[in-house]
């Protein structure tokens, strides 16, 4: 009776993952609007009734296929890194990791914002899309604070805006949009803005020398005064 209650079971679970692959990948297509559950039920060979069974309605498989989406993310990043590194090191590397997930599985980014951008699914998925973009911003504090550079959440949500965006960018023009690329421009653009607002080694010592040479000066001319 145990054996066929855990067979049951295993190829419900089964079941459930061949019809969210399927959802996924259609979703994943231009012009996801039109996917039905008769679309799912023929990919998978699984009847709409099963499928409402495992899901309840439309809507829930899609937060479970949001869900998957956000796992892959958050998967992506398994280990921190060290805090010995520089902030842009860290940044540079964090975008380099995003970048890989995004070209091995471009759908996740795919059904995301065709969710997002889909006004009639909006208001069904708006608290979970909340839910996923304050996870997603803790992940940024998470793995690009050092104890030197702490990262604010609104620094997070600024570093989320420029990953959306460059997806977004690389998703429609593939061909011109290089993602690892832009996003190591960006880091060296940010690192050369840095460096604009720091006087360099030999200006800084000039600086210093200048500063000492007035120091002394006053301190003759106070002298002299004093004399008198």
């Amino acid at each position: 009776m145990a054996r066929k209650h855990a067979a049951r079971t295993k190829r419900g679970e089964q079941t459930r993952m061949q019809i969210l692959e399927a959802a996924r990948t259609l979703l994943a297509r231009p012009g996801f609007r039109g996917v039905t559950l008769d679309q799912i039920a023929e990919t998978t060979g699984i009847s709409k009734s099963s499928i409402l069974w495992h899901f309840g309605t439309k809507e829930d498989l899609l937060l479970e296929v949001l869900d998957g989406v956000t796992r892959d993310l958050v998967g992506s990043y398994r280990q921190s890194y060290p805090d010995s590194l520089p902030p842009a090191e860290k940044m540079r590397l964090f975008f380099r990791d995003y970048a890989r997930l995004m070209e091995q599985i471009p759908e996740s980014g795919t059904v995301f914002f065709g969710m997002i951008f889909d006004a009639e699914r909006i208001n069904t998925i708006r608290d979970r899309v909340q839910q996923m973009y304050r996870e997603y911003r803790q992940m940024v504090v998470h793995h690009l604070s050092t104890p030197a550079f702490p990262v604010s959440e609104e620094l997070a949500a600024g570093v989320v805006a420029l990953l959306d965006g460059v997806f977004i960018q690389w998703y429609l023009d593939p061909r011109r949009m290089d993602m690892g690329k832009a996003f190591a421009s960006v880091v060296s653009g940010l690192e050369g803005l840095a460096s604009c607002g720091r006087p360099s080694r030999k200006h800084a010592a000039k600086g210093r020398a200048t500063a000492s040479k007035t120091k002394i000066g006053a301190s003759h001319r106070t002298g002299r005064s004093g004399e008198r």
